[in-house]
C-alpha cells in the first residue's frame, strides 16, 4: 500500500477511476469538500498524520521545517503569541487591532487572536497548508495562506490509543483517544494530552532566579467530538475544546549596546549596567539567560463548535457551522535580557471572546457538471489587553479595549466545460468594523493620551487622568474572489492557472498615544497569479510525484508598524499604509519512490519580495530597498523515509530524516532602510540571521510483535543549531541596544504509543 506517510503525495494514483482512499492520496477540504490532494487546482501542503507524529509535530512552530514557504516568529518572550507568514506575506507583529495575514483554522473555525492559535496540534487527521490568497471561501484576513487543522473523527468501533514520552531537559509527555460509539448513529471521541518539562535555559547573574530553569512549557488539552445522526440525511457535529499552556516565557540574550544612545545621558546609572552585561552575555552559551523577573506566558482557552450538515436531494447540502471561543492571555517578560531592574519590562494581561456563524449552500447541477457552494459569514470579537511596562524607571501603563464585527458573503462554482477542463470563479463581499479604546499613563497620575489643541497649528494637549481614554472607530469594505482554469492531461497530470484577491481589514493601533497614531490604517490586499503543475509519472518502476507552482503577486497598501518618537523617548510605533510590493516566487516538490520501502522528497522555495514606491511622507526618502523581514530568498527541505517490514507478522521498523535549509533573513519588521543605515557597519549584522540547516530524524518500530505497541525514538535540530526567532533591535531607536531569542537547542526523546 502506498500511504500517505510524508508530505502531500506520498501516494500515488495506480489507475485511473480509483478513489482517493484506495491509493491512499491524503484527503484535503481547501474547497470546503473533501478531494484528494492532487486533484485540486490550489498549491496545498497536507500532511498526515503518521508524519505529524514521526517527527513531534506538536505546535505551528515546528510545523515550519516540513513546509519551506511557511515560517513562524514570535516576540522575544513569548512563544504563545506566534506571528505567521506565508510567501513572504506576514503582518509586523501580533497585538490585538491588527489581524493576521495567515489564520489557523480548527476543524474549519478560524482561531482568533493570534495568541494560543497555535493549541490544537494534537489528535489530527492531517494538516493542510493553503498557500497565496484565499479570495473566497477562507476570505477574512487570509492573504498569505491558510492552516487548516482537521481533528480525528470518532470511529464506528470501540479503541483507541494511548502515548507516554520523555525526552531532554526534563521533558514528559502523554496523549490519549478513545473512540466510543454509543450507537450506530451516535458516536464520541475524546482525546487529550498533557507536556510537562522541556525548559532548555537557565537563569544565570539573576540574584533569587539563579538556576531556574526556563523555555518548557505545561500543557493541559482536552478535545471531545461527538457525532450524531439525526436522520440518514443530517448529521450533527460538536467538538468542545480546553486547551491550558502555561510557560516561563522565553528568555533572550543581550547583543550589542549603543554608546552614544540619549538613554547614556538621560539614565546613565541604568544604561551604564548594560555594558558589563553584555560583556557577560558574549561569554556565555546562548541558553544561559539573565534576568531580573520571573518571566512567564501563559495561555488558556476553550471553544464550543457546532456543525450541522443536511443533505436535502442530491443536488443540494447545507451545512451551519458555529462556534464561540474564548482566549486568556498572561504574560511577564524582559525585553532588555539582563538582571538589571526597569530597563525594559512588559507585563501583559489580555482577554478575548468571540463567535462566528457560517451557512453554507453546497450542490451540483447539469449532471455534476457545476459544483456550486454559496454562503454568509459573520464573525464578532471584543477583548481588553492591558500592558503595563517599565522603561528606564519610569512605569508605563498601555491599555486598549477591541470590539470588532466581520460579515460577508460569498459564493464559488466549478464547471466542467469538458471532462478534463475545468473552470471555477468566486466571489466575496467583506465589510469589517473596528472599534478601539485606548488608555496610557505614566504611573498612576498622568495621563500620555494627546489629542488635537483645536487651533489649528499641529500642537496637542494632554488629557486629563480623569479622562484619560480615546475612542476611535471606522468600518472597511472589500470585494476579493478568484478565478481558474485546470486541466487534466490524463488521470496523473494536471495543471492549472488561477488568480486571486485576498484582503486584510484595516484598523488602528493599541499602543497609540499621539493624534498621528489614532489615524486608521486601511486594508491591504494581494492579487496573485499562479500557474501549476501535479503529476504523478514513472522511470521504469520507479514512481515519481513532481508538483510545482510559479506565482507573482500584487501586494498593495501594505500595512507597517514604523517606530516613532515620544515626548517621553518611550518605544512608540505609527501603523501605516506604507508601501506597494512585487512578489515573485517559485515551489518544486518532487516525491521519488524507488520501492515500496524507500520514499525520498524534496522540496524548494524561492520567494523574492520587492518594494514599489516606498516614500516615508515625513522625511520624503525612498524606503523601497528596505528588505521583506523573516523571508529567506532560498528555502526548501529534503525529507527520506525507509520502511522495513518484518517476517511472521513482528512488526515494521522505519526510520526518517529531514533537512529543512533557510536562507538568510533579516529579522524585525520595524527596521526600514534609512533604520538600518543608522546602524554601524559592524553592527549590522546583528539584524539579520545567516543562512542554517535544521535536520530532524526519527527511528522506530511499529506493532511490535503484534501487540499494538510503537515506537518512536527522535532528535531534533540534530546538530544544535543556533537560530534567532525574534529579538528587540532599538540600537538607534528608543532603547539604545539589540536582544535576540533562539529557538531550541538540539533534543531528543522517545515514545511508546498503544492503539487498541
Amino acid at each position: 500500500m502506498l500511504a500517505a506517510t510524508l508530505l502531500p503525495g506520498h501516494a500515488f494514483a495506480q489507475s485511473a477511476g480509483q478513489s482517493a482512499q484506495a491509493n491512499g492520496d491524503i484527503i484535503v477540504t481547501a474547497r470546503r469538500r473533501e478531494e484528494a490532494v492532487q486533484s485540486v487546482p490550489i498549491a496545498i501542503t497536507a500532511i498526515s498524520e503518521e508524519t505529524l507524529q514521526d517527527f513531534r509535530i506538536q505546535d505551528a512552530s515546528s510545523l515550519q521545517a516540513l513546509e519551506p514557504s511557511f515560517s513562524v516568529s514570535a516576540s522575544s518572550g513569548r512563544p504563545n503569541s506566534p506571528v505567521y507568514s506565508l510567501r513572504g506575506i506576514r503582518p509586523t507583529e501580533s497585538i490585538y487591532g491588527q489581524d493576521p495575514t495567515v489564520a489557523i483554522y480548527l476543524a474549519d473555525v478560524v482561531q482568533s487572536p493570534a495568541q494560543g492559535s497555535n493549541l490544537g496540534f494534537y489528535d489530527l487527521q492531517n494538516i493542510q497548508v493553503l498557500k497565496g490568497p484565499q479570495g473566497t471561501l477562507f476570505g477574512r484576513n487570509t492573504i498569505g495562506g491558510a492552516i487548516l487543522l482537521t481533528p480525528r473523527k470518532p470511529g464506528d468501533e470501540f479503541g483507541g490509543n494511548v502515548m507516554v514520552g520523555a525526552g531532554t531537559y526534563g521533558l514528559f509527555e502523554t496523549e490519549a483517544g478513545i473512540d466510543i460509539p454509543v450507537a450506530d448513529t451516535f458516536k464520541v471521541r475524546i482525546a487529550g494530552r498533557t507536556i510537562d518539562g522541556g525548559h532548555y535555559q537557565t537563569y544565570v547573574n539573576s540574584g533569587d532566579l539563579t538556576g531556574r530553569k526556563i523555555g518548557g512549557e505545561k500543557t493541559r488539552s482536552l478535545r471531545t467530538t461527538i457525532v450524531g445522526e439525526f436522520t440518514p440525511d443530517i448529521t450533527n457535529t460538536m467538538i468542545i475544546a480546553y486547551d491550558n499552556r502555561k510557560t516561563r516565557g522565553r528568555g533572550s540574550t543581550l547583543q550589542a549596546v549603543n554608546p552614544d544612545h540619549p538613554q547614556a545621558t538621560q539614565n546613565p546609572a541604568l544604561f551604564s549596567q548594560l555594558f558589563p552585561a553584555l560583556e557577560r552575555a558574549q561569554n556565555r552559551p546562548v541558553t544561559d539567560i539573565e534576568s531580573d523577573l520571573k518571566q512567564y506566558d501563559n495561555v488558556e482557552a476553550w471553544s464550543v463548535t457546532n456543525t450541522t450538515e443536511a443533505r436535502v436531494s442530491d443536488g443540494l447540502t447545507i451545512k451551519l457551522i458555529g462556534n464561540y471561543r474564548e482566549v486568556d492571555t498572561d504574560t511577564l517578560f524582559d525585553l532588555d535580557a539582563t538582571s538589571v531592574a526597569g530597563i525594559l519590562t512588559t507585563e501583559q494581561s489580555a482577554s478575548l471572546n468571540h463567535h462566528s456563524v457560517e451557512l453554507q449552500f453546497q450542490g451540483s447541477l447539469m449532471d455534476d457538471r457545476l459544483d456550486w457552494l454559496l454562503g454568509g459569514f459573520y464573525y464578532h470579537e471584543d477583548g481588553t489587553e492591558d500592558s503595563p511596562g517599565d522603561f528606564y524607571g519610569r512605569r508605563l501603563v498601555q491599555s486598549g479595549e477591541v470590539n470588532n464585527s466581520s460579515y460577508s458573503i460569498f459564493g464559488q462554482g466549478s464547471f466542467k466545460i469538458t471532462p478534463e477542463l475545468t473552470a471555477t470563479a468566486g466571489v466575496r463581499m467583506n465589510w469589517d468594523k473596528k472599534e478601539l479604546t485606548l488608555r496610557q499613563t505614566l504611573g498612576d497620575s498622568l495621563c500620555l493620551l494627546t489629542v488635537d489643541n483645536g487651533l489649528g497649528n499641529g500642537g496637542t494637549v494632554r488629557l486629563p487622568i480623569s479622562n484619560c481614554s480615546v475612542a476611535l472607530k471606522d468600518s472597511f469594505s472589500q470585494p476579493t474572489g478568484t478565478v481558474s482554469l485546470d486541466y487534466k492531461i490524463n488521470p496523473d497530470v494536471l495543471v492549472y492557472v488561477t488568480s486571486r484577491l485576498g484582503y486584510r481589514s484595516g484598523g488602528f493601533n493599541i499602543r497609540a498615544s499621539q493624534p498621528v497614531q489614532y489615524q486608521p490604517f486601511q486594508p491591504e490586499t494581494a492579487l496573485d497569479f499562479e500557474g501549476g503543475l501535479k503529476s504523478d509519472w514513472w522511470i521504469g518502476d520507479v514512481k515519481m510525484r513532481t508538483n510545482a507552482s510559479v506565482f507573482y503577486q500584487l501586494y498593495d497598501d501594505i500595512q507597517r508598524t514604523v517606530a516613532i518618537p515620544t515626548p517621553i523617548g518611550s518605544p512608540a510605533s505609527v501603523v501605516t499604509n506604507a508601501a506597494a510590493a512585487r512578489v515573485f516566487g517559485i515551489e518544486l516538490q518532487q516525491t521519488i519512490r524507488p520501492t515500496d520501502f524507500f520514499t525520498l522528497q524534496v522540496n524548494y522555495v524561492y520567494n523574492k519580495p520587492t518594494y514599489k514606491n516606498w516614500i516615508d511622507p515625513a522625511t520624503n526618502t525612498d524606503l523601497s530597498d528596505t528588505p521583506f523581514f523573516f523571508t529567506p530568498r532560498h528555502s526548501g527541505n529534503a525529507m527520506a523515509r525507509f520502511d522495513i517490514p518484518l517476517e511472521d507478522g513482528l512488526g515494521e521498523l522505519y526510520l526518517s530524516g529531514n533537512a529543512a535549509y533557510v536562507d538568510d533573513q533579516w529579522i524585525n519588521a520595524l527596521q526600514t532602510s534609512a533604520i538600518i543605515a543608522e546602524h554601524p557597519v559592524s553592527v549590522r549584522p546583528l539584524l539579520k540571521q545567516e543562512a542554517y540547516w535544521l535536520v530532524d530524524l526519527s527511528a522506530g518500530w511499529r506493532n511490535i510483535g503484534d501487540t499494538g505497541v510503537d515506537l518512536n525514538i527522535y532528535v531534533k535540530n540534530l546538530f544544535d543549531q543556533e537560530y534567532k526567532v525574534g529579538g528587540v533591535q532599538l540600537y538607534t531607536g528608543a532603547t539604545g541596544f539589540i536582544s535576540a531569542a533562539y529557538g531550541p537547542p538540539r533534543t531528543a526523546g522517545a515514545q511508546l504509543r498503544y492503539s487498541f
